[in-house]
């Protein structure tokens, strides 16, 4: 299986949105417990001092200051078992302390009981309320907050492990979820990649899944069953056409021959032969296109298609060039290379070269030169030294209809969109260039067309 770009896949777009979505999740989390353990905490010790600071300012009513002072010492000179620190401040109307253990007044106005947590010059940090005990004394209760920081961090680091364990789950299951369905995303793909190079009766896997993956499958394969049904029928209907057209037309030709046969008559014999030749030019008009309909239809479909040695075909048409050459005083040379193969329909294939070279004895003058070549690639150049085809015209001679020569007789102009459909079918493109002089046309794979 390909690498895949996390950021460009969407599946690894989706494990990433999941791995996102869980750390957020636990963070979220982190932060709601870390509140309410943090605002829970902040009520024990504020019940804690409250209790405390009553208990102070009733025995400042009962018993004087003095007998604050030494509840006040006697409390410091205890030791608590969990680890906690009590703070007192029992200090005048100016702030001056009376006793405790905190040096300067805070920031907190005993006149309201203000109540706040309050960092102290040690660096440690208490929960304190002030009171106004009277007119001239006033007084601080305060504990540490140790406990409810110490579970904090406890709390920290088991969400940080549990998010890292969560991560890796949610990572790894969205790993394992998106090869998953890429896999299943790639036959599908691969099924149109199958019958795009021809192989028609390629499919998807999984369409018993019978989830969103298979439905797409199952419409996948029922869309090529039918685009298969549709070639076989085009194909069905060329061959009828062609049989149901071509007969009568033969028929007819085989009566008017038979007339000729029995009249002396010179007139009408010339009538009924040029009968016959434009009969037979319908028939050649037809079958053109029935073989450009069919070759077309048939492109991208590797059926009925053989590993071929194209160096004997082109070398056999070659042979039977040569005499025509001999005949129109052309100078007709052939370079094939040997064991050049190719997966072709041998005929198909002697079709669309025979195209080009008629094309090319047809435009050349006696005395001229036809020049075929065969080379690995396949590269097949067919080129002559005749009059050349006008640059403007170059890609329009490969179209229907298209003739350079408009003189009777010069053909219906099919030869060389047939050319065109016949390279086309076996995956080949064809062009034409200026050979100064002269017309070279070139068939070879689209990658060598540079």
């Amino acid at each position: 299986m390909a690498s895949v770009d996390l950021f460009r896949s969407v599946f690894g777009r989706v494990t990433l949105s999941a791995l996102l979505v869980s750390l957020i999740s636990t963070l979220a989390l982190f932060l709601v417990v870390q509140k309410i353990v943090d605002t829970d905490g902040r009520m024990m010790l504020g019940r804690e001092v409250d209790t405390d600071l009553a208990g102070l300012a009733d025995i400042y009513v009962s018993g004087g200051e003095e007998e604050l002072k030494a509840r006040i010492l006697d409390r410091l000179a205890m030791e608590r078992g969990d680890s906690e620190r009590a703070y007192y401040l029992f200090a005048d109307a100016a702030g001056r302390r009376i006793a405790g253990n905190i040096a300067h007044w805070p920031a907190l106005a005993s006149e309201v009981s203000e109540a706040r947590l309050i960092r102290l010059p040690d660096g440690d940090r208490m929960f304190a309320r002030a009171t106004q005990l009277g007119a001239d004394a006033r007084l601080i209760v305060g504990r540490s907050d140790h406990r409810g920081r110490a579970l904090q961090r406890r709390l920290l680091g088991a969400f940080a492990v549990a998010g890292a364990i969560v991560a890796l789950l949610s990572l790894a299951a969205g790993h394992f979820a998106a090869r998953r369905l890429r896999r299943r995303v790639e036959g599908v793909n691969a099924a149109f990649g199958a019958v795009r190079a021809g192989r028609i009766a390629a499919r998807a896997p999984g369409p018993e899944e019978g989830d969103e993956l298979g439905e797409l499958a199952a419409n996948t394969n029922a869309m090529l069953d039918q685009v298969e049904r549709l070639m076989d029928a085009q194909r069905a209907v060329s061959d009828q056409t062609a049989h149901e057209i071509r007969t009568p037309l033969m028929h007819l030709d085989t009566r008017i021959l038979k007339a000729m046969e029995r009249t002396d008559d010179e007139s009408l014999l010339r009538t009924l032969g040029r009968s016959r030749d434009e009969l037979r030019g319908v028939v050649r008009l037809l079958d053109s296109l029935l073989d450009i309909a069919g070759t077309q239809a048939m492109r991208g479909d590797l059926r009925g298609l053989a590993d071929v040695d194209l160096s004997d075909v082109v070398e056999n048409l070659a042979d039977l060039y040569r005499a025509s050459a001999e005949e129109l005083g052309i100078a007709f040379n052939a370079r094939i290379a040997p064991g050049v193969l190719l997966r072709a329909d041998p005929m198909q294939i002697t079709r669309l070269l025979s195209n080009l070279l008629d094309n090319a004895f047809k435009y050349v003058p006696r005395g001229g030169a036809v020049l075929l070549s065969l080379d690995p690639g396949p590269s097949i150049v067919v080129q002559d030294n005749g009059r050349g085809i006008p640059a403007d015209a170059r890609e329009h001679v490969f179209e229907r209809y298209v003739r350079l020569d408009a003189t009777p007789g010069g053909g219906h102009g099919l030869g060389l969109a047939l050319a065109r459909a016949i390279a086309e079918r076996h995956g080949l493109i064809i062009h034409v260039d200026d050979a100064r002089p002269g017309a070279r046309f070139v068939v070879q794979p689209e990658e060598m067309d540079v």
